[in-house]
């Protein structure tokens, strides 16, 4: 008899369990459980993690209600380490069950599913085909653990690998590693890295964490798939590295990988919205009397009345089953404010604001909007208006860098910061359904880094700025654009 089969026989045995009882507490027909009883069979190893649990679970809960800890941790010889009798049992059985595959030759050529190589090239090539292959092939959402530092895996070409990986369906929510000391020391290369990182990849949910000690490092993982070992050379380049895929192994060390990032400070993290209650976050965050706007996705807070005029409507029909009219009022009054008292620097890319007086689109919140002609005309008269009575508030246009198209190169990920918080938002017109539109940052360091880059952009060659002073030049060089861009796209 196999070692896995004896095992499970001694489990039973001393804990007097029926194998019926068995197959209804781990959801398993009884004749696989005599199978594996009886060294017919083992379970198959894309399920053999969550089976173990499950048995492990139910075996210390059995031997707890007939007051058998003890004895099984002395018959098993369990260490006293402070662990549990479920955490004891599943690692007994996942041992016994790797001592049986191998025993009984049907280890799913194990040997062949461990690989070293060696050198820039290969390493490069291997992760790029277990990313091709692994990414494109996702049944579900899948869950990407990443415990080196950003900045490695940017020197090596893991965005852009992810970057050409396509599934329409089904992205990944990512954890990864940055230290914020090295961070810091690269400014603005390392900002601009993890913007076009963020920017390129919508579709996945990014979660970065402070990672500043050894444990746990360079591992790539991705649940139910393939994990990738790498070491690095002095240059920060992948040199060597270890791919596995097989099921028991992968499950182990992403669950390891899991509990190590989950106690990390979280940096940055995914939200779904910010919220529309009263003294939430966007509340506290439109306190400030100081702000700096990368926009990428449309103008939706210089908005004239008669737009929130409309999302009333709108909310009155049920189109935003999450807004109030009270609320919308709210938001019209706060952004009121601080257009009539506040500091504001926006920036947006010329190709954004091209697309924008073309579609009219923006996001609130959770609601989105597309004003007609009249009503993007009526902004941008509100614009100049409000530029006029208020010097504090100034607009520039980023024109693009030498070498790119302003038709081609989209960005889609817009910043808003008051200089002591600050967020990060997607355009939703490119993401997936379970893709998280928002990215909140939580550490002050990482806000201070993000704020002086994009502040910095309004000193670049490619910044032309409109102030108080200029601003009818502003509605000069746009207003017949529009008329030509919405003629075009048959709105007017």
């Amino acid at each position: 008899m196999n070692p896995y089969a004896e095992v499970l026989k001694q489990l039973l045995q001393y804990t007097e369990t029926k194998y019926t009882t068995l197959s209804q507490a781990i959801d398993y027909d009884m004749s696989y459980i005599s199978k594996w009883v009886n060294g017919a069979r083992l379970p198959a190893s894309r399920h053999a993690d969550r089976i173990h649990e499950d048995m492990a679970r139910f075996f210390a809960d059995t031997a707890q209600k007939q007051h058998q800890e003890d004895d099984l941790n002395r018959i098993f010889s369990f260490a006293d380490d402070g662990q549990d009798l479920a955490f004891h049992l599943y690692g007994l059985l996942s041992q016994a069950y790797r001592q049986a595959q191998i025993k009984t030759g049907k280890n799913e050529n194990r040997n062949q599913t461990i690989h070293f190589y060696a050198g820039r090239a290969d390493c490069h090539t291997a992760l790029r085909q277990l990313l091709h292959q692994y990414i494109e092939g996702l049944p579900s959402q899948g869950m990407l653990v990443m415990t080196g530092q950003f900045h490695v895996l940017d020197q090596n070409g893991i965005w852009q690998i992810l970057e050409e990986c396509h599934n329409d369906h089904w992205s990944c929510d990512v954890h990864l590693g940055l230290k914020m000391d090295v961070f810091a020391t690269h400014m603005p290369q390392s900002v601009s890295s993890l913007y076009q990182c963020l920017d390129h990849l919508l579709t996945y949910n990014f979660t970065m964490h402070e990672i500043n000690h050894e444990s746990y490092r360079n591992i790539i993982v991705l649940k139910d798939a393939f994990a990738y070992l790498y070491y690095v050379d002095g240059d920060d380049y992948i040199d060597m590295c270890l791919t596995i895929t097989d099921p028991v192994q992968v499950r182990e060390i992403y669950k390891k990988c899991c509990a190590y990032m989950m106690v990390q400070p979280v940096l940055m993290e995914p939200r779904q919205t910010l919220g529309m209650e009263r003294f939430g976050y966007r509340d506290i965050f439109f306190t400030s009397n100081k702000y700096l706007f990368f926009l990428t996705n449309g103008l939706e807070f210089l908005l004239p009345d008669e737009v929130y005029t409309s999302l009333c409507q709108l909310v009155d029909k049920g189109k935003y089953p999450n807004a109030t009219k009270e609320w919308v009022r709210r938001i019209q009054y706060i952004w009121y404010r601080i257009i009539e008292q506040g500091r504001m620097k926006i920036i947006m890319p010329k190709n954004s604001i091209i697309r924008y007086l073309e579609t009219g689109c923006f996001y609130l919140t959770d609601m989105n909007y597309q004003m007609t002609p009249d009503e993007r005309k009526a902004q941008l008269n509100l614009i100049v208006e409000k530029m006029k009575k208020n010097p504090a508030i100034t607009c520039g246009i980023l024109l693009p860098a030498p070498g790119e198209s302003s038709y081609t190169n989209f960005s889609n990920l817009a910043f808003y910061g008051n200089y002591t918080s600050a967020f990060l938002k997607k355009n939703t017109h490119h993401i997936l359904p379970q893709t998280k539109p928002i990215y909140l940052l939580n550490n002050p360091q990482l806000i201070t880094c993000m704020h002086e880059f994009f502040d910095d952009l309004s000193r670049s060659p490619q910044y032309k700025g409109f102030s108080a002073e200029n601003v009818d030049a502003l509605r000069g060089l746009i207003m017949p654009l529009m008329t030509v861009l919405t003629e075009e796209n048959g709105d007017a």
